[in-house]
Protein backbone atom coordinates (compact mmCIF):
# COMPACT_ATOMS: atom_id res chain seq x y z
CA UNK A 1 0.00 0.00 0.00
CA UNK A 2 1.25 3.70 -1.11
CA UNK A 3 3.12 5.37 1.88
CA UNK A 4 0.40 8.15 1.84
CA UNK A 5 -2.35 6.20 2.13
CA UNK A 6 -1.19 4.00 4.83
CA UNK A 7 -0.72 7.38 7.07
CA UNK A 8 -4.12 8.80 6.30
CA UNK A 9 -5.85 5.25 7.29
CA UNK A 10 -3.62 5.37 10.38
CA UNK A 11 -4.45 8.75 11.02
CA UNK A 12 -8.43 8.25 10.44
CA UNK A 13 -8.31 5.18 12.82
CA UNK A 14 -6.83 7.12 15.40
CA UNK A 15 -9.16 10.33 14.79
CA UNK A 16 -12.15 7.65 15.11
CA UNK A 17 -11.23 6.12 18.59
CA UNK A 18 -10.44 9.70 20.08
CA UNK A 19 -13.28 11.06 18.77
CA UNK A 20 -15.79 8.47 19.46
CA UNK A 21 -16.98 7.26 23.11
CA UNK A 22 -14.24 7.28 24.88
CA UNK A 23 -14.42 6.29 29.07
CA UNK A 24 -12.83 9.00 31.12
CA UNK A 25 -11.42 7.77 34.53
CA UNK A 26 -13.19 6.56 37.68
CA UNK A 27 -12.34 9.14 39.40
CA UNK A 28 -14.22 11.93 37.90
CA UNK A 29 -16.34 13.97 40.31
CA UNK A 30 -19.80 15.96 37.98
CA UNK A 31 -18.96 19.90 38.30
CA UNK A 32 -21.64 22.30 37.51
CA UNK A 33 -25.11 20.68 37.35
CA UNK A 34 -27.56 22.89 37.00
CA UNK A 35 -30.60 20.86 37.57
CA UNK A 36 -30.14 18.10 39.81
CA UNK A 37 -29.90 14.41 38.45
CA UNK A 38 -31.34 13.03 41.61
CA UNK A 39 -34.68 13.75 39.56
CA UNK A 40 -33.76 11.56 37.05
CA UNK A 41 -36.57 8.79 35.25
CA UNK A 42 -36.31 5.50 36.90
CA UNK A 43 -35.29 2.06 35.44
CA UNK A 44 -37.24 -0.08 33.15
CA UNK A 45 -36.42 -3.58 31.73
CA UNK A 46 -35.59 -3.84 28.50
CA UNK A 47 -37.22 -5.47 25.67
CA UNK A 48 -34.30 -7.82 24.39
CA UNK A 49 -34.03 -7.11 20.69
CA UNK A 50 -32.03 -4.79 18.63
CA UNK A 51 -34.22 -3.58 15.32
CA UNK A 52 -32.30 -2.72 12.05
CA UNK A 53 -33.79 -0.85 9.43
CA UNK A 54 -32.75 0.95 6.45
CA UNK A 55 -33.92 4.51 6.52
CA UNK A 56 -32.68 6.05 3.32
CA UNK A 57 -30.78 5.33 -0.02
CA UNK A 58 -28.44 6.62 -1.78
CA UNK A 59 -26.64 5.76 -4.92
CA UNK A 60 -23.41 5.07 -3.37
CA UNK A 61 -25.02 3.60 -0.20
CA UNK A 62 -28.17 2.76 2.15
CA UNK A 63 -28.05 4.04 5.86
CA UNK A 64 -28.99 2.11 8.41
CA UNK A 65 -30.79 2.88 12.03
CA UNK A 66 -31.16 0.43 15.05
CA UNK A 67 -34.06 0.78 17.66
CA UNK A 68 -33.97 -0.52 21.33
CA UNK A 69 -37.53 -0.43 22.70
CA UNK A 70 -37.95 -0.47 26.70
CA UNK A 71 -40.82 -3.34 27.84
CA UNK A 72 -44.24 -1.94 26.53
CA UNK A 73 -45.51 -1.17 30.21
CA UNK A 74 -42.72 0.85 31.03
CA UNK A 75 -42.59 2.85 27.78
CA UNK A 76 -42.40 6.38 28.43
CA UNK A 77 -43.60 7.19 24.91
CA UNK A 78 -41.04 8.80 23.52
CA UNK A 79 -37.82 8.47 21.45
CA UNK A 80 -34.68 9.51 21.36
CA UNK A 81 -32.83 9.81 18.17
CA UNK A 82 -28.70 8.80 19.07
CA UNK A 83 -26.00 10.12 16.47
CA UNK A 84 -22.52 8.92 17.36
CA UNK A 85 -19.71 10.70 16.99
CA UNK A 86 -15.76 10.38 15.03
CA UNK A 87 -15.28 13.32 13.69
CA UNK A 88 -18.00 13.55 10.57
CA UNK A 89 -14.97 10.98 9.41
CA UNK A 90 -15.81 7.99 11.31
CA UNK A 91 -17.60 5.95 13.85
CA UNK A 92 -21.10 4.24 13.03
CA UNK A 93 -24.11 3.66 15.10
CA UNK A 94 -23.19 0.42 17.03
CA UNK A 95 -20.77 3.28 18.77
CA UNK A 96 -23.81 4.41 20.86
CA UNK A 97 -25.38 1.26 21.56
CA UNK A 98 -24.41 1.29 25.07
CA UNK A 99 -25.91 4.64 25.70
CA UNK A 100 -28.70 3.45 23.42
CA UNK A 101 -30.08 0.75 26.37
CA UNK A 102 -29.15 2.81 29.50
CA UNK A 103 -32.19 5.17 28.27
CA UNK A 104 -34.38 2.89 26.82
CA UNK A 105 -34.14 1.36 30.74
CA UNK A 106 -35.35 4.32 31.62
CA UNK A 107 -38.39 3.93 28.97
CA UNK A 108 -37.24 5.68 26.12
CA UNK A 109 -37.07 4.42 22.82
CA UNK A 110 -33.73 5.10 21.21
CA UNK A 111 -32.60 5.02 17.63
CA UNK A 112 -29.37 4.78 16.65
CA UNK A 113 -28.28 6.50 13.15
CA UNK A 114 -25.70 5.70 10.66
CA UNK A 115 -25.51 8.62 8.27
CA UNK A 116 -22.77 9.15 5.07
CA UNK A 117 -19.55 10.08 6.04
CA UNK A 118 -16.66 12.68 4.56
CA UNK A 119 -14.24 13.30 3.25
CA UNK A 120 -16.09 11.09 0.48
CA UNK A 121 -19.93 12.94 1.40
CA UNK A 122 -19.61 16.53 1.98
CA UNK A 123 -21.47 18.69 3.56
CA UNK A 124 -24.77 19.04 4.10
CA UNK A 125 -25.19 14.89 3.63
CA UNK A 126 -24.64 14.47 6.75
CA UNK A 127 -27.48 16.89 7.76
CA UNK A 128 -29.46 15.67 5.32
CA UNK A 129 -29.31 12.16 6.50
CA UNK A 130 -29.81 12.41 10.30
CA UNK A 131 -32.90 14.77 9.19
CA UNK A 132 -34.06 12.06 7.02
CA UNK A 133 -34.03 9.76 10.12
CA UNK A 134 -36.09 11.64 12.18
CA UNK A 135 -38.93 11.65 9.64
CA UNK A 136 -38.81 8.06 9.53
CA UNK A 137 -38.75 7.67 13.08
CA UNK A 138 -41.78 10.06 13.10
CA UNK A 139 -43.60 8.38 9.97
CA UNK A 140 -43.22 5.54 11.78
CA UNK A 141 -44.37 6.46 15.49
CA UNK A 142 -47.58 4.80 15.48
CA UNK A 143 -45.42 1.25 14.93
CA UNK A 144 -43.28 1.96 17.37
CA UNK A 145 -45.59 3.16 20.01
CA UNK A 146 -44.50 6.71 20.54
CA UNK A 147 -45.57 10.34 20.29
CA UNK A 148 -44.69 11.62 17.07
CA UNK A 149 -44.24 15.17 18.72
CA UNK A 150 -42.12 13.48 21.72
CA UNK A 151 -38.95 12.88 19.69
CA UNK A 152 -35.19 14.15 20.99
CA UNK A 153 -31.56 14.02 19.85
CA UNK A 154 -28.51 13.10 21.56
CA UNK A 155 -25.26 13.23 19.95
CA UNK A 156 -21.65 12.88 21.14
CA UNK A 157 -19.24 15.30 19.17
CA UNK A 158 -19.72 15.56 15.41
CA UNK A 159 -23.07 14.21 16.53
CA UNK A 160 -24.12 16.58 19.09
CA UNK A 161 -23.32 19.39 15.93
CA UNK A 162 -25.84 17.73 13.91
CA UNK A 163 -28.12 17.22 17.47
CA UNK A 164 -28.42 21.09 17.98
CA UNK A 165 -29.02 20.84 14.05
CA UNK A 166 -31.85 19.11 14.40
CA UNK A 167 -33.33 21.10 17.46
CA UNK A 168 -32.70 24.28 15.29
CA UNK A 169 -33.61 23.47 11.85
CA UNK A 170 -36.87 22.32 9.89
CA UNK A 171 -36.28 21.63 5.90
CA UNK A 172 -39.58 20.36 4.82
CA UNK A 173 -39.61 18.12 1.81
CA UNK A 174 -41.28 16.58 -1.23
CA UNK A 175 -41.82 12.83 -1.80
CA UNK A 176 -42.67 10.46 0.69
CA UNK A 177 -41.81 12.81 3.68
CA UNK A 178 -43.88 15.38 1.87
CA UNK A 179 -45.00 17.62 5.00
CA UNK A 180 -43.12 15.69 7.83
CA UNK A 181 -40.82 17.83 10.16
CA UNK A 182 -37.23 17.44 10.78
CA UNK A 183 -37.00 19.10 13.72
CA UNK A 184 -37.09 17.34 17.46
CA UNK A 185 -38.13 18.74 20.34
CA UNK A 186 -35.51 18.69 22.99
CA UNK A 187 -31.51 18.19 22.41
CA UNK A 188 -28.85 17.26 24.02
CA UNK A 189 -24.92 17.69 23.00
CA UNK A 190 -22.26 15.76 24.67
CA UNK A 191 -18.42 17.20 24.08
CA UNK A 192 -20.03 18.71 21.03
CA UNK A 193 -19.34 21.34 17.89
CA UNK A 194 -21.07 24.22 17.99
CA UNK A 195 -19.96 27.03 16.08
CA UNK A 196 -16.90 25.78 13.63
CA UNK A 197 -15.24 29.34 13.44
CA UNK A 198 -14.23 28.75 16.90
CA UNK A 199 -10.81 26.67 17.02
CA UNK A 200 -10.61 23.52 18.69
CA UNK A 201 -7.86 22.39 20.83
CA UNK A 202 -4.32 22.30 19.21
CA UNK A 203 -5.01 18.53 19.11
CA UNK A 204 -8.71 19.20 17.65
CA UNK A 205 -7.44 21.07 14.77
CA UNK A 206 -4.32 18.35 13.87
CA UNK A 207 -7.35 16.39 12.51
CA UNK A 208 -8.61 18.95 10.26
CA UNK A 209 -12.11 17.66 10.23
CA UNK A 210 -13.92 21.14 9.37
CA UNK A 211 -12.03 20.89 6.11
CA UNK A 212 -12.22 17.07 5.40
CA UNK A 213 -16.27 18.06 6.74
CA UNK A 214 -17.26 20.98 4.17
CA UNK A 215 -14.61 20.56 1.45
CA UNK A 216 -13.75 18.12 -1.50
CA UNK A 217 -10.40 19.63 -1.30
CA UNK A 218 -9.66 20.68 1.89
CA UNK A 219 -10.15 24.48 1.86
CA UNK A 220 -12.48 26.65 4.09
CA UNK A 221 -13.63 29.62 4.68
CA UNK A 222 -15.69 31.43 7.68
CA UNK A 223 -18.08 31.47 5.61
CA UNK A 224 -18.28 28.01 4.61
CA UNK A 225 -18.03 27.22 8.42
CA UNK A 226 -20.38 29.73 9.43
CA UNK A 227 -23.13 27.58 6.92
CA UNK A 228 -22.00 24.49 8.25
CA UNK A 229 -22.63 25.75 12.54
CA UNK A 230 -25.66 24.53 14.01
CA UNK A 231 -25.16 27.62 16.09
CA UNK A 232 -25.82 30.50 13.25
CA UNK A 233 -29.74 28.95 12.59
CA UNK A 234 -30.50 29.15 16.61
CA UNK A 235 -33.23 30.83 16.93
CA UNK A 236 -36.06 31.57 19.77
CA UNK A 237 -37.96 28.06 18.39
CA UNK A 238 -34.69 26.19 18.99
CA UNK A 239 -35.63 22.89 21.35
CA UNK A 240 -34.73 22.82 24.86
CA UNK A 241 -30.67 21.90 24.53
CA UNK A 242 -28.42 20.60 27.49
CA UNK A 243 -24.79 20.60 26.84
CA UNK A 244 -22.90 18.15 28.68
CA UNK A 245 -19.29 18.78 28.27
CA UNK A 246 -15.77 17.26 29.68
CA UNK A 247 -13.53 19.90 31.48
CA UNK A 248 -10.80 18.00 30.24
CA UNK A 249 -11.55 17.25 26.85
CA UNK A 250 -8.52 17.24 24.89
CA UNK A 251 -10.07 18.12 21.00
CA UNK A 252 -13.00 20.53 22.28
CA UNK A 253 -12.40 23.38 24.31
CA UNK A 254 -15.14 24.90 26.91
CA UNK A 255 -16.13 27.85 24.32
CA UNK A 256 -17.49 25.65 21.80
CA UNK A 257 -19.93 24.80 25.47
CA UNK A 258 -20.31 27.84 26.58
CA UNK A 259 -20.82 30.07 23.67
CA UNK A 260 -23.80 28.12 22.49
CA UNK A 261 -25.15 28.43 25.91
CA UNK A 262 -24.72 32.11 25.98
CA UNK A 263 -26.15 32.47 22.94
CA UNK A 264 -29.23 30.13 23.25
CA UNK A 265 -30.12 32.33 26.52
CA UNK A 266 -30.05 35.17 24.88
CA UNK A 267 -32.67 34.15 22.35
CA UNK A 268 -34.45 33.02 24.97
CA UNK A 269 -33.94 28.91 24.80
CA UNK A 270 -34.01 26.88 27.86
CA UNK A 271 -30.75 25.65 28.06
CA UNK A 272 -28.14 24.48 30.97
CA UNK A 273 -24.77 23.21 30.93
CA UNK A 274 -23.21 20.09 32.94
CA UNK A 275 -19.58 20.11 33.08
CA UNK A 276 -18.31 16.71 34.11
CA UNK A 277 -14.25 17.43 36.31
CA UNK A 278 -12.06 14.61 34.89
CA UNK A 279 -14.01 13.40 32.00
CA UNK A 280 -12.82 13.64 28.52
CA UNK A 281 -14.12 13.27 24.91
CA UNK A 282 -17.38 11.48 24.95
CA UNK A 283 -19.15 9.64 27.70
CA UNK A 284 -19.96 6.32 28.58
CA UNK A 285 -22.70 4.73 31.08
CA UNK A 286 -19.79 2.24 32.57
CA UNK A 287 -18.26 5.07 34.24
CA UNK A 288 -20.29 5.56 37.44
CA UNK A 289 -20.14 9.43 37.44
CA UNK A 290 -20.79 9.60 33.82
CA UNK A 291 -23.99 7.37 34.38
CA UNK A 292 -24.97 10.42 36.19
CA UNK A 293 -24.79 12.78 33.81
CA UNK A 294 -26.58 10.64 31.48
CA UNK A 295 -29.74 10.40 34.32
CA UNK A 296 -29.72 14.00 33.65
CA UNK A 297 -30.01 13.70 29.81
CA UNK A 298 -32.71 11.39 31.01
CA UNK A 299 -34.40 13.76 32.98
CA UNK A 300 -33.76 16.82 30.41
CA UNK A 301 -35.39 14.46 27.75
CA UNK A 302 -38.59 13.41 30.20
CA UNK A 303 -39.14 16.97 30.85
CA UNK A 304 -39.49 18.32 27.93
CA UNK A 305 -41.23 15.81 25.24
CA UNK A 306 -44.29 16.18 26.55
Amino acid sequence: MHRHKVRTLLFTLALVHIMGCSPSGESETVGRVAEQSAQSVPSAPLSKDVQTAIYTHHPTQDVSLDIIKPTPEKSLHRGIILIHGGGWVGGSRGDMEDIGRYLAGKGFLTASVDYRLAPRNVWPAQLDDVQTAVRYIRTHAKDLEISPDKIGAAGISAGGHLSLFLGAVDTRLDGEYHGVSSRVQAVCSISGLHDLNLPLTHLGERYRIVQMLTSEDGSVDKKTRAAASPLTFVDAKTAPTLFIQGNEDPLVPPDQTTEAEKRLKELGVRTTVQFVDGMGHGLTPKVPLQARALDQLAFWMYKYLR
